[in-house]
């Protein structure tokens, strides 16, 4: 793919895209401009490179920028309406085969501080707890730092609601990781390298 382009998407044909416009035709009116404001937003971010994909039910939007392992979704589901993000999982082969990308959640978190201590805290604190529903040995398990506290996470996911005041959240924190994204890229830093998850740290 040529690089200039800041946006692919995996819906190439027609179709995918009226499905798209028909999901969000059913949505409350503000929820569907949220959605199309994060669209025109995410194809404008040239260092993510962001693919637009939707489930086959139909109840989860999501664009993934598959060379970070970075994931943002809307649930658009009548009465679970949300959006998160993580740094996902690759779950293909065998368990000890399974993987994600180094992530740059503490790194973009660190860098919000600067500016933005309420949003960054608001972030870190909207991390899902790990509730240890498959004991020790799951492998989403997830620990991250910041100032000067630890937190053991379900897959690092960050789950907000659909105020526009979450939305706003959740812009400036994809906008930060962008920029980190960019300054790698021209200092000529390595790609992030693949985690194997059977050999992390799970456990406070």
């Amino acid at each position: 793919m040529d690089k200039g382009k800041a946006f692919e998407f995996k819906e190439t044909d027609m179709k995918r895209n009226t499905r798209f416009d028909e999901i969000l035709s059913k949505l409350p009116v503000d929820f569907k401009n949220e959605i199309n404001e994060a669209d025109k937003f995410l194809k404008s971010l040239r260092s993510l490179r962001f693919k637009r994909t939707i489930d086959k039910h139909g109840g989860k939007i999501s664009y993934v920028a598959s060379d970070y392992g970075f994931s943002y979704a809307f649930r658009v589901i009548h009465s679970e309406y949300s959006q998160e993000f993580n740094w996902y999982i690759v779950y293909n082969g065998k368990p000890e085969t399974w993987h994600r990308r180094a992530d740059y959640m503490e790194e973009t978190l660190d860098e919000i501080s600067k500016n933005k201590t309420k949003l960054s805290e608001y972030i870190f604190n909207s991390l899902i707890k790990c509730n240890n529903c498959h004991g020790e040995r799951c492998l989403a398990r997830t620990i991250y730092a910041f100032n000067g506290q630890k937190k053991l996470t379900c897959h690092g996911r960050v789950t907000l609601g659909i105020k526009n005041s979450d939305f706003e959240c959740a812009r400036e924190f994809i906008q930060h990781l962008s920029v980190l994204v960019e300054r790698k890229i021209i200092n000529g830093d390595p790609p992030p390298e693949k985690i194997i998850l059977i050999n992390t740290k799970r456990s406070l």
